[in-house]
């Protein structure tokens, strides 16, 4: 059986063109971690305290809206759930 015999030159292109395309694909991963690490410390952080009494009244609306929100996705989510499994009697 004849061996595969593969110049030193082109091994050694090849593999610097492995190494370089890891590098690239590394970093890309970084951004993309530290992108989403951001995005998620932007969503999860509480908002800044207000200094007015308008502001800590919007703070009160917009808390509102949010646990308003939070109920009707559970309903929804319940709903959807009691609709492909059945209601149990």
């Amino acid at each position: 059986m004849a061996a595969n015999k593969i110049p030193s030159h082109q091994t050694e292109d090849v593999l610097q063109e492995i190494r370089t395309r890891k590098a690239e694909v590394k970093s890309q991963i970084k951004e993309s971690a530290d992108f989403i690490k951001t995005t998620t410390h932007k969503l999860f952080t509480p908002p800044p305290q207000a200094t007015s009494k308008l502001g800590s009244f919007m703070n009160m609306v917009d808390q509102g809206l949010a646990v308003y929100d939070g109920v009707m996705m559970g309903m929804r989510v319940a709903r959807n759930i009691r609709r492909i499994f059945g209601k149990r009697r």
